[in-house]
């Protein structure tokens, strides 16, 4: 699929657009709360079985999806200043005492503990009682702390709290499970809609350099809010140039 800005970004307009509910003869309505905006990719031509063809990173935005740090559904595994700093920051927290207790718990409190965060943040140096007493969680969720250069959740001892939740607050995870799909957030109706557009190019470019033969493993690209319709991204066309080549 040949993804071009312009067709990008009337994708982006009407999905927004859409999200405001009309009906002929009668007032449009406005949700009362702030919509994400999502984007759903199909792909083509992988392999998705191998698992060199398979994408699982977490890439970071031009710019926050989160409103708030508020917002943010983190858990710090941590010790010493960095654990001070969180609670500071208003997160909450486990230390190797805490993690030792929790491995006391049945699995279903385990599960339950995993369900109430969105994120978790492993210092380097405890990931290893991490694995041991939450890994099957973790994992099967789809939440286990990454380390560099395939995540941001595994930190070192003296890496800031406030660099950290920054880093949370653009951070989106691109991946492939069982079907050649991918979803993810790239905004808000908040934000200002160049924000958004960045963010959603930034993505797809991203996105380009993971796949084997990029943008050629593209079947198509939908947008949407919350509960908006999807819009599809129309395929664009490569301009000829004055020399007769294409760009």
């Amino acid at each position: 699929m040949i993804v071009t800005e312009i067709k990008l970004r009337e994708a982006l307009t009407k999905s927004i657009d859409n999200s405001v509910w009309k009906k002929e003869g009668k007032a449009e309505k406005v949700r009362k709360f702030d919509e994400t905006l999502d984007i759903i990719i199909n792909l083509k031509d992988l392999d998705i079985k191998n698992p060199n063809n398979k994408v699982n990173s977490e890439f970071l935005l031009p710019h926050q999806i989160y409103p708030t740090p508020e917002s943010l559904k983190l858990c710090f595994f941590t010790r010493e200043d960095q654990l001070v700093d969180a609670k500071k920051a208003g997160f909450d927290v486990l230390d190797n005492d805490q993690l030792n207790d929790l491995n006391k718990k049945d699995a279903k409190t385990k599960k339950k503990f995993v369900r109430k965060y969105d994120s978790f943040i492993a210092r380097m140096d405890l990931m290893r009682d991490v694995a041991k007493v939450l890994g099957r969680n973790l994992g099967q969720a789809g939440k286990m702390p990454r380390p560099s250069p395939k995540g941001y959740g595994v930190v070192r001892p003296n890496d800031k709290v406030d660099t950290i939740v920054a880093n949370f607050m653009r951070r989106i995870l691109l991946q492939t499970k069982r079907a050649p799909i991918i979803q993810a957030k790239f905004g808000r109706k908040s934000i200002d809609f160049e924000k958004n557009f960045e963010n959603l190019k930034a993505l797809i470019q991203f996105l380009e350099g993971q796949l084997p033969n990029g943008q050629a493993n593209i079947k198509s690209i939908s947008l949407k809010t919350t509960m908006g319709q999807p819009i599809k991204v129309e395929e664009g066309t490569l301009r000829k140039s004055k020399r007769g080549g294409r760009r």
